[in-house]
C-alpha cells in the first residue's frame, strides 16, 4: 500500500521559530512550512505534542493519531529541537533572532497550574495537580513509568476540584483506574465550563458531583498523608474522607520568556497581548503568539484555529519585511 505525501515545498520565504509543540505550535509550524518558510520548533520536553500527548486521556485523543500528525509535519521538513527551554540557558527570543530567524511564534499555552496553598493541608501528601495525573497516566500508557508511578490505586477514594474539561478527563481517568471518584465544584452544573458533553458521560461512568461545595482544609491522616477534607456548602461542614485530591483549578502562562524579553506586553494575569494587524503579533515586533497562552485554556480546536490565523499574519509580516528589504536594496 502507497500512501501520498504532500510535496515538500523549496525554502526559501523566511526563516520562522515556534516555540512550543503543542497544538498551536504545530499548525503554526505545518502550514508555514507548506507554504515554503524553513521552520525550527523548540520544544522544552523530550517528547514532541505538548498537551496533546500527556495533557488529554488516550480514550478522547489516541496517541497514535498524534504521533502521525508530527510525523507529517516533519515530513514538510520542519525541525524539531527538544529538551530545550526558550527562556532559559542564554536561549532567548533575542537570540533566536540573532541566528537569522525572521519571526518568532509562542504557542506555550498555559504551563503553571493554580495552586489552593493558601488553603490548610494543601502541601500534604495526596494532594497534587490534575495535570499530573493526566502526565503519568498517559507516560504509563506510553511504556515510560511504570505503574507504580500512576498516582492511583483502585479502590481508592478520589476527589478532583474543579469544573473545566481537565476536571471531567481526570475524573473519568481516575474511573477508568478503579477508584470512586467525587467532582467538588464551587458552583451549579449549569455554570460549570466543562464540554456538556463529557459532564455527561462523566456521570454515565460513575463520577459523582457536589455542586456548591468548596474545600476548606485538607486535613492529615496516617503518615503525613491526605486522609479527609473539610467541604463547606449550603448545607454547612462536613468532613469527607478521601485517599487522594487532584486540584484542576486553571493555570497560568509561564513567565519565563516574557521576563526574558523586552517589547511583550501581557495582561494581569500574564496572557500575551497581540494587535489585529498583522495578526497574532505581540507588542514586540516580530514576535507572534497564538492558543492558550494569549485567548486562556480553551479547547484544542479553538486554538488551532486560532493558530491558522497567526499564522497568516506571520506570512503577511515576514512577506512585508522582505518587500521593504528589497526597495531598500534597489534605491542604493
Amino acid at each position: 500500500m502507497q500512501f501520498n505525501r504532500e510535496r515538500i515545498v523549496q525554502k526559501s520565504r523566511g526563516k520562522i521559530a515556534v516555540i512550543g509543540s503543542g497544538p498551536a505550535g504545530l499548525t503554526v509550524a505545518g502550514n508555514l512550512a507548506r507554504k515554503g518558510f524553513s521552520v525550527t520548533i523548540y520544544e522544552g520536553q523530550k517528547d514532541l505534542g505538548g498537551v496533546l500527548m500527556f495533557g488529554i486521556p488516550e480514550y478522547r485523543l489516541p496517541k497514535t493519531v498524534v504521533r502521525a500528525e508530527i510525523e507529517k509535519i516533519e515530513e514538510l521538513g520542519v525541525n524539531f529541537i527538544t529538551n530545550t527551554m526558550v527562556g532559559e540557558n542564554g536561549l532567548t527570543v533575542d537570540s533566536l533572532f540573532t541566528q537569522g530567524f525572521d519571526a518568532i511564534f509562542m504557542g506555550t499555552g498555559t504551563s503553571v497550574p493554580i495552586d489552593m496553598n493558601d488553603v490548610k493541608g494543601a502541601r500534604l501528601r495526596g494532594v497534587n495537580q490534575a495535570t499530573y495525573l493526566l502526565h503519568q497516566v498517559n507516560a504509563f500508557n506510553e511504556g515510560a513509568i511504570s505503574a507504580r508511578n500512576v498516582p492511583i490505586k483502585a479502590g481508592e477514594r478520589v476527589g478532583v476540584i474543579g469544573g473545566g474539561n481537565v476536571a471531567m478527563d481526570a475524573a473519568r481517568t481516575a474511573i477508568r483506574l478503579g477508584a470512586d471518584v467525587t467532582i467538588i465544584y464551587r458552583r451549579t452544573d449549569a455554570e460549570m465550563p466543562a464540554i456538556r458533553a463529557e459532564y455527561e458521560e462523566a456521570m454515565k461512568e460513575g463520577v459523582k458531583f457536589w455542586w456548591k461545595s468548596t474545600a476548606t482544609e485538607f486535613i492529615e491522616g496516617r503518615r503525613g498523608r491526605l486522609g479527609s477534607v473539610r467541604i463547606h456548602s449550603e448545607e454547612g461542614d462536613r468532613i469527607e474522607p478521601f485517599d487522594r485530591i487532584f486540584l484542576a483549578i486553571g493555570s497560568r502562562p509561564s513567565s519565563r520568556i516574557v521576563t526574558t524579553t523586552d517589547g511583550i506586553e501581557t495582561d494581569e494575569k500574564g496572557y500575551v497581548k497581540i494587535v489585529e494587524r498583522p495578526y497574532g503579533m505581540t507588542t514586540r515586533r516580530g514576535v507572534f503568539a497564538g492558543g492558550d497562552v494569549v485567548h486562556r485554556p480553551q479547547t484544542v480546536v479553538l486554538a488551532m484555529k486560532a493558530a491558522q490565523e497567526v499564522a497568516l499574519g506571520i506570512e503577511e509580516y515576514v512577506n512585508a519585511v522582505k518587500l521593504l528589504e528589497e526597495i531598500e536594496q534597489g534605491s542604493k
